[in-house]
């Protein structure tokens, strides 16, 4: 039986190619665009929960008030995490990490390599549980590393490595106590290639570790006893920090944050951590169901629209004998081989999309990734569309009677078509919703990306200074300088398109005792920071320790810096920290530059010092000679600093492709709202060619009899499209104060932003009633050409 009913649903499929083909495609469109969605949903709620004990597992954060408001972090002091321990039985296992990044050399014999590397405490391996393939991943020893697969193969050229020797830098040797598999992209740790232990970042790399119970440098992980409440051990450990740090004006919080939610609740509001990435996570969750319920719609629609022409077909088997059972078995298996041959469809479909699509959201997507739960759901949901859309043709028409399905009476017409009405109108309100959205957020990325920055990013690059490139600094700036490849340079904390650091703690004159927990950004140079930068000066003038002795302890402000501290001679006015402590620091104000963008452009500036060298230095910008050309400044450079820093690359950025990257995750989610805008409209365009063309056939009689009696082509396409274009219009109406209140909520997080304007809602609509016309347009041109002798021949 299920053989016969599958060889008609074939030939009912071969005898009408054009409907069938536009209801196939509709659906393989929309299936493909929600796998693909579903597989970078899959990914994005995988994130940091691949470690065995991750249920107990937590990550310790800070949370304390600042600028009239509450702000959590995940840093907190290295002395912290051994002492939470000491002190608190509840805790199974403690481990400490610090970020080394790829500036040390790894060597062995004559080859060099600049890996991602992290400090951590022995525990760790236990806690996350990355599996070895060699070895035992111990970190107890200040010689111990230990290292992923891929970095001991790059290294070694083998996997089993244990007791092999590694230079690192030019301070230490390091011994190979393990290999471990490379880490899954849905781990925080999968930029890491090696492991050192703890005890090496205390005695070698002094630069990331300190002692001090503020210096939030470090991340702590802890691992719960079995049973352990988290909520219960929240309250006891809240004030651990205050009730331990000597300094009684530290009134910071700690409080632990599971990591399941490490990556999606990343969002810190009023001192706690929120839905961040899941904000983005949630919108794209609601564009895969809107994109699916548009194909369902559409396949529905065109599904009973079709099944109307074979109520005659129904009929007549019922004359011949055939029971409601076999009628309602035929028309769901013709539905459900459909929606089967669509899902088949969209996965070939997806095979070549889905390296494009990687490209846009930065993973590297697999359909071998997808878990068995997610093949489940796909399978039910196409047995389920197949389902409802062959309810109707199934237990309805075959209810009927064979003389009324014969006569064409089984329905008053106005009954089958009010539903179908509201599924297009609810198809277009999400299409044009959706259009609206991809043009503001396209808006608000133009008009952030218009913003003045505040310094001249061309010509500009910076570098690390590392290795030998900070003793050497005034050889390679004086080089710079002489050979006339550079027009200016300076030293600083950090790159000037991030933020390196922050403090507070200051006082000043007529500072308030409020003012303690004011945050400002800090940077640090030590002269021509303005002739470098591009950074306009708006009193005073630049740091210059080479002209001024005391610039040491110079400072320089910004303008909302000064606006904050209230200062109305900010030139010469003396900043304190800590005072009366011994850690106690004075600068004094030489110049203030104007605001410019250190973080995201899409926030507001906020208060800045930059410090003379009584700060420490990482980085160095060069103002490239605009006179030469470019490719002759970097090679000359790259000769200076190998000579200078011999052991390690010339490695540069230029500061405009760093502040372009401030764009990327807005530009991502402008791309993909807009590609799935776009397929939204294809779909609702494809059900509406489905229905005009129903409709066509259904008032084909109608329209010769019009032609007979004189009515003209422009006179019978208004009559076939008047209909679709109401409820186009009715979608744009419905669909407009959708987007308005979705995008002002979007937009409610960005300070810098733009103000929503009718207009973008009025292209939008007009784009879609545009392509509603130029969709229903040309099928019903080619009702109202046809010969009406070939519809009233058998009349």
């Amino acid at each position: 039986m299920l053989n016969n009913y599958i060889k008609i649903a074939w030939r009912n499929l071969v005898r009408d190619k054009g409907f069938a083909a536009i209801n196939i495609l509709g659906l393989t469109v929309g299936l493909m665009a929600v796998t693909a969605i579903g597989l970078w949903i899959q990914h994005e709620f995988s994130y940091d929960r691949l470690y065995s004990q991750s249920d107990r597992l937590y990550q310790v954060f800070t949370s304390d008030e600042f600028d009239g408001g509450k702000h959590a972090w995940g840093g907190t002091a290295a002395i912290l995490g051994p002492t939470l321990q000491e002190q608190h039985p509840e805790i199974d296992a403690m481990a400490r990490t610090a970020y080394i990044g790829n500036s040390h050399i790894l060597r062995v014999d004559d080859d060099k390599f600049m890996p991602h590397g992290l400090a951590a405490d022995s525990a760790f391996f236990s806690i996350f549980g990355f599996k070895a393939i060699a070895g035992n991943p111990t970190l107890n020893s200040p010689t111990d590393i230990v290292l992923t697969e891929s970095l001991a193969v790059q290294l070694f050229g083998k996997s089993d490595v244990i007791g092999q020797s590694i230079a690192f830098d030019t301070l230490t040797t390091l011994v190979v106590t393990a290999v471990i598999e490379d880490i899954p992209t849905n781990s925080r740790f999968s930029y890491a290639n090696y492991f050192c232990s703890w005890p090496f970042a205390e005695q070698t790399l002094k630069n990331i570790y300190y002692t001090s119970w503020t210096s939030y440098n470090h991340e702590t992980y802890v691992l719960l006893k079995p049973g352990v409440s988290a909520t219960a051990f929240d309250k006891k450990v809240e004030t651990f920090v205050a009730d331990n740090d000597p300094d009684p004006s530290n009134k910071a919080h700690i409080f632990l944050h599971p990591a399941a939610k490490w990556y999606l609740y990343n969002k810190s509001e009023n001192g706690q951590m929120v839905a961040g990435r899941l904000t983005t996570v949630r919108l794209f969750v609601a564009i895969g169901v809107f994109i699916l319920l548009l194909a369902c719609i559409n396949f529905t629609n065109l599904s009973t629209a079709r099944s109307e022409k074979r109520a005659k077909e129904v009929g007549v088997r019922k004359v011949v004998g055939a029971r409601k059972g076999t009628l309602v078995g035929q028309f769901l298996t013709e539905s459900i081989f459909l929606t089967t041959l669509s899902g088949l469809l969209s996965l070939l479909l997806l095979l070549p999309v889905l390296p494009f699509f990687n490209d846009i959201v930065g993973q590297d997507l697999t359909l071998t990734t997808i878990p068995l739960p997610f093949w489940l759901l796909f399978v039910l949901f196409i047995l389920l569309t197949g389902v409802v859309a062959g309810i109707y043709p199934a237990f309805f028409l075959s209810a009927f009677k064979p003389v009324k399905t014969l006569k064409g009476t089984f329905v008053p017409l106005q009954t089958i078509l009010t539903p179908r009405k509201v599924l297009v109108v609810l198809q277009f309100t999400f299409s044009i919703a959706l259009v609206c959205c991809t043009l503001i957020v396209r808006q608000q990325i133009a008009h952030v990306q218009q913003r003045d920055n505040g310094y001249d990013k061309d010509q500009l690059i910076y570098t690390s200074l590392r290795g030998d490139a900070a003793k050497n600094y005034e050889l390679i700036r004086q080089e710079l300088l002489e050979k006339n490849v550079a027009s200016a340079v300076t030293k600083t904390l950090g790159p000037i398109t991030q933020h390196s650091s922050n403090a507070w703690g200051y006082s000043w004159p007529n500072s308030q005792p409020d003012d303690y927990n004011t945050v400002f950004e800090v940077l640090s140079s030590d002269a021509d920071f303005t002739n470098t930068t591009g950074v306009e000066l708006a009193e005073g003038r630049d740091i210059d320790i080479y002209r001024f002795a005391t610039d040491s302890t110079a400072v320089l402000l910004n303008e909302t810096a000064v606006s904050r501290m209230r200062l109305e001679n900010p030139i010469g006015a003396e900043i304190v920290r800590d005072s009366g402590s011994e850690y106690e620091e004075r600068w004094h104000v030489v110049g203030v530059v104007k605001d410019f963008v250190l973080q995201s452009p899409f926030d507001a500036i906020e208060p800045l010092m930059v410090f003379g060298p009584s700060s420490w230095f990482r980085s160095v910008h060069i103002r490239l000679n605009a006179n030469r050309a470019t490719a002759d400044n970097l090679e000359t450079i790259g000769h200076i600093f190998d000579k200078f820093n011999p052991n390690y690359p010339f490695e540069y950025t230029f500061v405009d492709d760093a502040y372009a990257r401030k764009f990327a995750e807005e530009q991502r989610i402008a791309k993909l709202t807009g590609i799935f805008s776009l397929l939204a409209i294809f779909i609702g365009c494809l059900g509406l060619l489905g229905l005009i063309t129903f409709a066509a056939r259904q008032k084909a009689k109608e329209i010769g009899i019009r032609k007979v009696l004189g009515a003209s082509v422009a006179g019978v396409v208004v009559l076939l499209s008047k209909d679709f274009v109401k409820l186009v219009l009715i979608a744009i109406a419905i669909a407009s104060p959708i987007a308005w209140w979705t995008m002002n909520s979007w937009l409610a997080d960005f300070a810098y932003r733009i103000d929503i304007q009718w207009w973008m809602f009025a292209v939008a609509g007009a784009s879609a009633l545009v392509i509603a016309l130029l969709t229903v347009s040309w099928q019903a041109i080619r009702a109202a050409l046809a010969n009406p002798v070939d519809s009233l021949r058998d009349e």
